[in-house]
């Protein structure tokens, strides 16, 4: 594998062209971070990449006192993969496996969006770190793996744990060579569609009734429906919700789950870990982020629960889906 298509190496950011950090060979694998915070960097210029990743070298030198920034790498909303420490350094980014393995920060938040290009750029850091001069392995795991942190955030970890990371590179596999320009799916739970009524503690599937793209027609069916992607596919993006009832400070989650037809019917094979938010008393809303990969024989949907103590029936009235499909 040829480096990556789209490599920013430190002396094209105006660093010293080798990290001071000390030597080391790594050679396990690779592991994924994010930020803890939202950046929104998908939606903004690559500049604005380029001003980040200036930015977490001068937090990490001047603030943390470390001899650099702490991550091997950073793949980008845009595809780019920019270099940090680099081959052959000990990182500053996941305590026991600092020297061991190589890590790389996709550089968003909780909620963040996932693209497609970045994905593209992990598998092809990944695929280039594994040719022999450096002979890493091929396994990838996230940071809390290693550690009790939330990183590298529920959706990344999710890519981690299903294998998307571990794919080869697009431009590696001819069968998907046709499929680089991905389908957008846009759907939307209008007045028209059912309304979920919600038991406390029970988990409760979301129908969407409306097909704002011609890609959507494909994945969720021309109907008032809860399949928003068909595989096999990659996806991102993220499913957004608006619940009415639900009490103050009301305990809820959303999840994205896959689903399987056993023959009689429809059933969940795997959960996405959820997003916990609370109720408002009036309106309430909630953004789950979505990013993985969908074998052939599966649909993915979007559930949610609550865990109210009064005789309280909330509803899901609205919600949007929005996301980028490669079919495979």
């Amino acid at each position: 594998m040829p480096r990556p298509d789209r490599l920013v190496w430190r002396s094209d950011l105006g660093w010293p062209s080798s990290s001071p950090a000390a030597y080391a060979n790594p050679r396990s694998g690779l592991v994924i971070h994010y930020d803890s915070s939202n950046q929104n960097l998908a939606n903004r210029p690559h500049s604005a990449c380029v001003d980040y990743w200036n930015w977490c070298r001068d937090f990490h030198v001047n603030g943390n006192g470390w001899a650099d920034v702490g991550y091997s790498w950073m793949a980008c909303a845009h595809g780019y993969v920019m270099e940090g420490r680099g081959l052959y350094r000990a990182q500053a980014a996941q305590p026991g496996g600092n020297t061991t393995y190589y890590s790389c920060t996709l550089a968003c938040g909780p909620s963040d969006e996932i693209t497609g290009a970045q994905i593209e750029a992990v598998r092809q850091l990944r695929s280039w770190l594994m040719e022999p001069d450096t002979s890493i392995s091929g396994t990838v795991k996230g940071h809390r793996d290693f550690n009790s942190t939330s990183c590298p955030g529920d959706a990344a970890y999710r890519l981690v744990s299903n294998g998307t990371f571990r794919q080869q590179p697009s431009g590696l596999t001819p069968t998907e060579e046709d499929n680089d320009v991905p389908t957008y799916v846009s759907i939307e739970k209008t007045d028209n569609s059912r309304k979920e009524e919600l038991q406390s503690g029970e988990w409760h599937q979301v129908y969407f009734d409306a097909n704002n793209s011609g890609g959507a027609d494909n994945h969720h069916g021309d109907g008032d429906y809860p399949s928003l992607v068909k595989g096999a596919a990659d996806y991102t993006g993220y499913v957004s919700l608006r619940l009415t009832d639900v009490p103050k400070g009301v305990e809820c989650q959303a999840r994205m789950v896959e689903v399987h037809n056993d023959g009689e019917s429809w059933v969940v094979v795997e959960r996405d870990a959820p997003v916990e938010f609370e109720g408002t008393n009036g309106d309430t809303f909630v953004t789950i982020p979505a990013a993985g990969f969908v074998n052939d024989d599966r649909r993915l949907r979007v559930e949610v629960v609550h865990y109210a103590d009064q005789d309280v029936t909330p509803r899901v009235i609205a919600g949007k889906v929005r996301l980028q499909v490669w079919e495979r």
